[in-house]
């Protein structure tokens, strides 16, 4: 992060406490604030420069390489890292890849194959594994299942207020400010409310956080656990979330409120950002529905 530097304080001049002294009359003063030094930004060398920014496009661009491609099972073991740099390589610079079109193509086929077969594997793999935990936690005095499969344990009761849904033919406008974690069955976080104020949510959620939001009361706090089919189901949402995952999550509820009118036709308010390298839950935040 950039942080901007602030000037210091201009030195005040002496001021005069009356147009009416005497010659011989000593004008008083005001002590002057000292200036506050500027620290001057540190010369880069060019080499520096060129290297350290350099390494953060390719962080940035691993990133978005991740968020792209990781929503079809693609990860850094899939990848021979001395080629896919010298094809990035030969992209970036304007020139020709080294394979005729005709290999590459073939290539990418059987990559597609390969992760298509993979993927109905961890699907069959993460239905059990996401059965017997639930089934596992279920047990536990200290959390409730609902009918819809959808498991909660109480960590903070909150208030009497709740969410009230409008009546038939009214328009829902109700925003939910609130706190939350996600993390997997093996403890992984995939996601996180940035630090500091709640962020704001509507209802156009996945279906297990739409039940919580609407039952449990405000200033309560709720571990969830979400079966996946209140949540992304066989659907593969990142790298992180696998088809058939559970998702926990630890949810806090501090307001409802109206929310603000949609402008230019868009949604009522931005939907929130998840926590650098971890956060693809939904919004590459909270869970959407689909």
């Amino acid at each position: 992060m950039i942080r901007k530097l602030i000037p210091g304080a201009l030195a005040l001049g002496l001021i005069a406490t009356s147009s009416a002294q005497t010659p011989d009359a000593a004008p008083k003063q005001e002590a002057a604030t000292p200036a506050v030094e500027v620290p001057a930004k540190p010369k880069l060398d060019p080499a520096v420069i060129k290297a350290d920014s350099s390494y953060a496009l390719g962080f940035r661009t691993g990133g978005g390489f991740t968020q792209q491609f990781g929503k079809f099972g693609v990860g850094a073991a899939d990848l021979d890292m001395d080629n896919f740099v010298k094809g990035f390589s030969a992209a970036i610079k304007g020139g020709k890849p080294e394979l005729e079109e005709a290999k590459l193509q073939a290539a990418m086929e059987a990559l597609g194959e390969m992760l298509q077969g993979r993927e109905k594997e961890a699907a069959v793999a993460n239905l059990a594994a996401g059965k017997k935990f639930l089934e596992e936690n279920g047990k536990r005095k200290e959390v409730t299942t609902n009918k819809s499969g959808l498991q909660y344990e109480v960590i903070t009761k909150g208030g009497d207020e709740k969410y009230v849904a409008p009546k038939e033919g009214e328009e829902a406008n109700k925003q939910f400010l609130v706190h939350y974690k996600g993390t997997l069955i093996d403890g992984k976080q995939f996601d996180a409310s940035p630090e500091g104020e709640p962020v704001p949510m509507t209802l156009q959620v996945v279906d297990g956080f739409k039940e919580a939001l609407t039952t449990m009361p405000v200033g309560a706090k709720w571990k969830l656990f979400m079966p996946s089919e209140l949540a992304y189901g066989e659907q593969r949402r990142s790298a992180d979330i696998g088809p058939n995952s559970v998702l926990i999550f630890d949810l806090e509820l501090v307001k409802i409120e109206d929310a603000p009118a949609p402008e230019g036709g868009g949604m009522p308010f931005p939907m929130p950002q998840g926590a650098p390298g971890g956060p693809q839950g939904g919004p590459e935040g909270a869970p959407e529905g689909e």
